[in-house]
């Protein structure tokens, strides 16, 4: 700040000295020409001094975005909005926008624009792709000068703006889920996702059991009569683990587990929700827009943190009793030892993301494809 007022202050004695000059050689040469010179240099000056104490922060402005909600992948724009009280004429008008570095490899925004007299104007920006998670764009920067592009002067306007970007939303989980169930394992028998978006479990048939209520396709697999559950208390019991293991999918299984529990919410069912991650959150059986609110919001802000740190948060949410679904990028042995005592006991279905992994065909759990969990952004650019 010190060096910019006394470059302004150099600029001024620079323009002063010339003035006198000026008026030393047309007080000298007393000709038409050197005091029509003189004059018009004054005129100059004028400008050049209403423009120096004309002040930026008279300026209002104000950004805002295009949509109310962004989703992963989604064309981020943003609409600048400047307002003031005099119609003084201004030449040109810089500004900058920085991009926060959370967004990756994208530069600043910034252009130009003319007011001249115009007290109120919008500008929108050039968009960008939005990525998960929580942003904070700093302040405006501002440039403008006089009409002669003498003194320049630079301003920081409006404050920092927060941006939460929600992960993608795939409606048709419970579909993909269930396409991709491996019935012929044993867990399959225990749980059944029907295209309809209901979920209900599957007990062994006991006397006193409706005959309706026996699904025969499950029983013919599994070589036992299995009867359907549909009681109210069913979902009270229905726990959804998001494992946030650091791993190369963990984008695409906090998709998968987001796009899971927003399904079931949006379909009037209630959940146990609980995420584990670098912040661990657990969220007992609700309804309403503010629960579902408060779960998406977690998830954007979500970070992965490593498989070790996540041990003990995993062993105080698995309850033997419920009927869990464990959303996790990868499995590996260290995770299956925790696991494998309520897989044996069919409470617990392991949903992960398709790998190469060698030992994965032996592992009892559902398989995404992760074409399946891309945003239309990342479709279209792969």
């Amino acid at each position: 700040m010190l060096k910019k007022r006394l470059l302004l202050a150099f600029r001024w004695i620079i323009m002063l000295i010339i003035y006198a000059g000026l008026w030393a050689y047309t007080l000298f040469q007393g000709d038409t020409a050197s005091w029509f010179l003189t004059y018009f240099f004054s005129f100059i000056l004028l400008i050049l001094f209403l423009s120096s104490i004309y002040p930026l922060k008279a300026w209002k402005v104000h950004r805002n975005f295009v949509k109310n909600t962004y989703h992963d992948g989604d064309l981020v724009d943003m609409h600048v909005s400047f307002s003031r009280k005099s119609r003084y004429p201004v030449g040109y008008l810089l500004f900058q926008q920085k991009i926060p570095v959370s967004f990756g490899q994208v530069s600043a925004r910034q252009q130009v624009v003319y007011p001249l007299f115009k007290k109120n104007f919008t500008v929108k920006l050039t968009g960008f792709i939005g990525v998960r998670g929580i942003h904070y764009f700093p302040p405006l920067d501002l440039e403008t000068s006089d009409a002669f592009g003498i003194l320049e002067r630079t301003r920081q306007m409006s404050s920092e703006k927060p941006l939460t970007i929600y992960p993608t939303y795939f409606p048709d989980v419970l579909e993909k889920i269930s396409e991709v169930s491996p019935e012929n394992e044993r867990n399959a028998a225990y749980w059944t996702l029907k295209k309809n978006s209901n979920i209900h479990s599957l007990r062994e048939f006991s006397s006193g059991d409706r005959i309706a209520l026996i699904d025969w396709k499950s029983s013919a697999k599994s070589n036992q009569l299995m009867t359907r559950e549909f009681e109210n208390s069913a979902t009270s019991r229905l726990s959804v683990i998001f494992y946030g293991a650091n791993h190369p999918n963990f984008e695409l299984s906090l998709r998968a587990a987001y796009s899971f529990i927003r399904k079931i919410s949006e379909d009037n069912g209630e959940i146990r929700v609980t995420i584990l991650g670098d912040q661990i959150r657990k969220f007992a059986p609700a309804k309403g827009t503010n629960h579902l609110h408060e779960i998406a919001k977690t998830f954007a802000e979500l970070a992965p943190v490593e498989s070790l740190e996540l041990q003990n948060s995993l062993d105080s949410n698995l309850h033997s009793g419920e009927k869990i679904f464990l959303f996790t990028p990868d499995i590996d042995a260290m995770l299956m030892q925790k696991v494998t005592r309520l897989t044996d006991n069919k409470q617990l279905q392991i949903i992960t993301i398709q790998s190469d992994h060698p030992t994965a065909s032996d592992v009892p759990a559902v398989f995404l494809n992760p074409a399946s969990l891309l945003s239309r952004w990342e479709r279209e650019n792969r």
